[in-house]
């Protein structure tokens, strides 16, 4: 299974890529999973974990351009869009 990945910052590191191709042996997977891939096997091109000490996500997804959850099954050649938590007044 391939997914686009796009990272927004804060999460990528400067000077490298924004997209990502990922291949996947598995034919189905949770955001929630591919979260916790990413922080473990892109850990040298994050500035920040997409999950935190709890393997929760610590960010919020986009798939095709639709807000989903955590828990959402992506499929192949899902868009999926990382956007940080954002907060303030």
């Amino acid at each position: 299974m391939k997914i686009y990945i796009k990272l927004l910052p804060p999460y990528i590191k400067k000077g490298k890529p924004d997209e990502l191709k990922v291949q996947l042996q598995q034919h189905s997977v949770e955001l929630q999973q591919l979260a916790l891939y990413l922080s473990r096997e892109w850990k040298g091109s994050l500035n920040y974990a997409l999950v935190d000490d709890e393997k929760l996500a610590n960010a919020e997804f986009m798939v095709n351009g639709k807000h989903v959850y955590p828990e959402y099954e992506l499929s192949d050649g899902d868009r999926v869009t990382v956007l940080p938590y954002v907060g303030g007044g």
